[in-house]
């Protein structure tokens, strides 16, 4: 598994909690990025049936991917069209009232260490405060570090998802 149970459960759980006042997103997701080996693991998600925490992608090249992965920069999606042009799994996302989403890169040092991932009801995230998002995604550094490089270590799996 990607993340042992510990005090990043809690860490991720207040983060969550922080957010969701603030955004007011129906999921939330973190995901560790290990540059080297092109994948994403998810470490928090508060919808464990559809976002399993282990879960790795792999990482291709895509619009996506090279904004928020490489470029390190926000992502705001506004429509269920943006969310079926980077989520595979868009029509769970959809049934569940998913149609907007905040892509928040955590970078230290120009290098990007995961995201946080806010998903809610169309629109949501149109004005939302980006400065503030970066705050949070700063905050969440020194958590995520330690995360790349379990992600690093662990095999890949027969399958993974791709985004």
């Amino acid at each position: 598994m990607l993340q042992e149970v510990g005090n990043t459960d809690l860490v991720w759980a207040q983060f969550e909690r922080s957010l969701t006042e603030v955004f007011g997103q129906q999921l939330f997701t973190v995901l560790a990025y290990d540059e080297a080996s092109s994948r994403l693991g998810r470490l928090h998600s508060n919808r464990l049936d559809i976002n399993p925490i282990g879960g790795l992608k792999r990482v291709t090249q895509s619009r996506w991917s090279d904004h928020v992965l490489r470029r390190g920069e926000v992502f705001v999606g506004s429509t269920r069209e943006d969310i079926k042009g980077v989520f595979s799994e868009y029509e769970v996302l959809w049934s569940i009232g998913c149609e907007s989403v905040l892509n928040i890169p955590v970078r230290k040092n120009g290098v990007t260490l995961g995201t946080m991932n806010l998903l809610g009801k169309a629109g949501l995230y149109d004005d939302a405060d980006i400065g503030l998002a970066l705050v949070f995604a700063q905050l969440a550094v020194s958590p995520l570090e330690d995360q790349v490089q379990r992600l690093r270590g662990l095999e890949d799996p027969d399958f993974m998802e791709q985004v």
